[in-house]
């Protein structure tokens, strides 16, 4: 196990040196892929910077690889860096917080996890530069979700569940073996975000297929927050990127549909509430069912966590990394992670740190908005709506689960693709505060698809 993971870190030092650009490539291709279904990540070995397990070795050997790429593009990266301002103001205060963090292990992985999506993002900016370039990376993100389909559905075939919850709704989601429903999902949802704009911008129906397939491999991991991101990520482009009623069809279907899954669907009825509710149960006495949603356990641990590290020190927070200091070193928390990001964020580095986060989410999805509206290529629009959905995605998983945690499987991928929607540009890009805009006239409508 050790030894594989080090030759895995080494072997991303080793292409990160030697070639940059094969570096991205082969992080959008192979990253998501789960070598260590068979083995027990929890496992703390001895290192020379202190005690790791596989995971965290794996992100910080990624980490210094996208350092790497950086420093060799020096010049490139500290041109591309400034237009992200806000979200390496809300780094730098996370990194601030380290000095009043209560330990220095699970901060200095916390600063790993928040770095290592945004390092790359400016590896990426750095490396990959022509219009070639950027669709063999948008072919990667593409095929990482093609690998990781097929091998969920191998798993299914061949009986393997890795679902902790089929224990006791007795239904498993869809996921590759040793890779939980949550992180296969969260994977499957910038994919999809990408197969839909893809589709909207040129449409086929190999391509109309792929989206079809995405986002079901995302609803059947059967995790709700991941369907309430795949809903409104899909939502806003299909606002964004139609004109007439297709830009409103899916909002208003989702009022209906979703709470329809929730009544009729025995499967996702399990998942939603406590108890043996059947669906007349529901519409005779919604209020009552409402009583019994099934947080599983989350409002209890936030109640618990906003009350010990939130409450005493709620402008900068408890410091980074103290919330999984705590719940690692402390069994009867029953818990690992706090299963909310701004609740973590409030925990760590209170209403400033948060506020940060905001900021610099609100200033990507406003540059990419004005992109999305000045494009002139489809390339520049499937890229620039793919981000505006993967973002929106990524925000609405935070919601209630660990979209930080998940650096190699979401994080990467949703701000990679942030990098590609600005980079598509890159003759052509100006100085903007949230992202490098170019203001050029506006093309043609979006296509009508009633045509």
């Amino acid at each position: 196990m050790l030894i594989a993971t080090i030759c895995l870190v080494m072997l991303e030092l080793a292409i990160a040196v030697i070639a940059p650009i094969g570096f991205i490539y082969f992080s959008l291709w192979v990253q998501t892929i789960p070598y260590t279904w068979n083995w027990d990540t929890q496992l703390i070995f001895d290192t020379p910077v202190g005690p790791l397990n596989v995971v965290a070795m794996q992100l910080f050997g990624f980490c210094i690889a996208c350092v790497l790429v950086i420093l060799s593009h020096f010049g490139s990266a500290a041109s591309q860096a400034k237009h992200y301002k806000w979200h390496l103001g809300f780094i730098g205060f996370c990194i601030l917080s380290l000095s009043y963090a209560p330990s220095a292990a699970y901060g200095f992985r916390m600063i790993a996890k928040l770095l290592g999506p945004f390092l790359f993002m400016i590896a990426l900016s750095c490396c990959i530069t022509t219009p070639e370039e950027l669709r063999k990376a948008l072919n990667a993100i593409k095929g990482s979700g093609v690998i990781l389909l097929i091998l969920a559905l191998f798993a299914r075939a061949a009986g393997i569940d890795s679902d902790p919850n089929a224990a006791q709704t007795g239904v498993g989601g869809l996921g590759p073996p040793g890779m939980g429903p949550p992180v296969f999902a969260a994977h499957m949802l910038p994919v999809a975000m990408l197969a839909l704009a893809s589709y909207l911008c040129k449409p086929r129906f190999s391509t109309l297929l792929f989206t079809i397939a995405s986002a079901a491999a995302v609803l059947g991991a059967l995790q709700r927050t991941s369907a309430a991101a795949l809903y409104l990520g899909f939502s806003i482009i299909l606002f964004l990127g139609t004109r007439g009623i297709w830009r409103l069809l899916l909002p208003i279907g989702g009022l209906v549909g979703l709470p329809a899954m929730m009544i009729f669907s025995e499967t996702f009825r399990r998942r939603m509430f406590y108890g043996s509710n059947t669906s007349q149960d529901l519409l005779n006495d919604p209020a009552a069912a409402l009583s019994k949603v099934n947080s599983s356990g989350r409002s209890d641990l936030w109640d618990m966590m906003l009350g010990r590290f939130f409450a005493p020190h709620p402008v900068a927070g408890s410091g980074i990394g103290s919330t999984q200091d705590y719940l690692y070193s402390r069994a009867e928390a029953g818990a690992g992670v706090v299963h909310s990001e701004y609740v973590r964020l409030l925990c760590e580095v209170g209403v400033i740190g948060l506020a940060l986060f905001v900021l610099a989410a609100t200033s990507y999805l406003w540059g990419l908005r004005r992109y999305s509206a000045n494009s002139s290529t489809a390339l520049q629009r499937t890229s620039a709506l793919a981000a505006i959905g993967s973002l929106v995605a990524y925000l609405v998983y935070c919601s209630t689960d660990n979209a930080f945690d998940y650096v190699s499987y979401f994080g990467i991928y949703a701000f990679g693709l942030i990098a590609i929607a600005a980079r598509a540009r890159q003759d052509d890009l100006i100085s903007d505060p949230a992202l490098a805009i170019v203001r050029q006239p506006q093309l043609p409508p979006y296509p009508n698809l009633m045509r």
